[in-house]
Formats: structure tokens, C-alpha cells, sequence
């Protein structure tokens, strides 16, 4: 069986860095760089889909990695993970708005939406799995 904890914190540490990174880059690129990018299959709403996959791997990451830290955090790691995502997608949607002028982005309710359901379902995936372990 596989098993969440088999990669130590230091793996799940530069993972989260390294994940996040690619998240701020995808988000504050100007959206003319995805003008030649093909269409995801056309599939509507494509640009929520990316939003969810991107948060749902950033909340993953986020609560192994405090999770192995070995230092209390929280009494509840999921509502401490979940609101730490909601602020960090609500700052990436802040940064889009203002950067309207020079890239094109905006500020949009739904992508924050997303991004904080993604967290969400990463959390309750996590919980039923801890409690299946048990």
C-alpha cells in the first residue's frame, strides 16, 4: 500500500517550493502567453480546472509538509491548511488585479472560488484517508 508518509519533510518541503513557484509564475504570467497555447481540449471553464489542479497539489504539498514538520501548528491542520490556501489564492488573485495595465490578468471571484475548493477537497481526501489508515 502506499503510503503518504514514505518521502520525508525536506522531499515535501522543496516539492512545496518548488510547486509554488510554478503556481505564482502560471498566475502572473500576462495572459497573451497563453494566446498560442492550445485550447485544453475546448473544454469550458478550462482556466477553473487549472485552478483547482494547481491548488488542490499547493494544499497537498502545504499539509504534508507542516504535517512532518514535527512542530505544532495547529490543533486542526486541515482549517489551518485550508485558510493559509484561501489566503495565499486570494493574494494571487490580488496581484492579477493589479497587475490589469501591464499583463491583462484580473481579479476573479471564481478562480478564488477554485482555488479554495480545491483546498477543501484536498483536505477531506487527506482526512478520509487518515481515517481509513486507522
Amino acid at each position: 500500500m502506499f503510503s503518504l508518509q514514505k518521502f520525508t519533510f525536506k522531499q515535501y518541503c522543496t516539492a512545496l517550493i518548488i510547486w509554488t513557484v510554478i503556481v505564482l509564475t502560471l498566475l502572473l504570467m500576462p495572459s497573451s502567453s497563453f494566446s498560442h497555447a492550445p485550447k485544453l481540449l475546448n473544454i469550458p471553464h478550462s482556466d477553473k480546472i487549472a485552478h483547482f489542479v494547481l491548488f488542490s497539489a499547493e494544499s497537498f504539498l502545504l499539509f504534508m509538509t507542516l504535517k512532518l514538520s514535527g512542530k505544532k501548528i495547529s490543533s486542526n491542520l486541515y482549517i489551518f491548511t485550508t485558510g493559509v490556501i484561501f489566503i495565499f489564492g486570494l493574494l494571487t488573485e490580488i496581484l492579477q488585479g493589479l497587475m490589469y495595465n501591464t499583463a491583462k490578468r484580473n481579479f476573479s471571484l471564481g478562480d478564488l472560488a477554485f482555488d479554495t475548493l480545491a483546498c477543501i477537497a484536498a483536505m477531506l481526501f487527506l482526512y478520509w484517508l487518515n481515517k481509513r489508515k486507522k
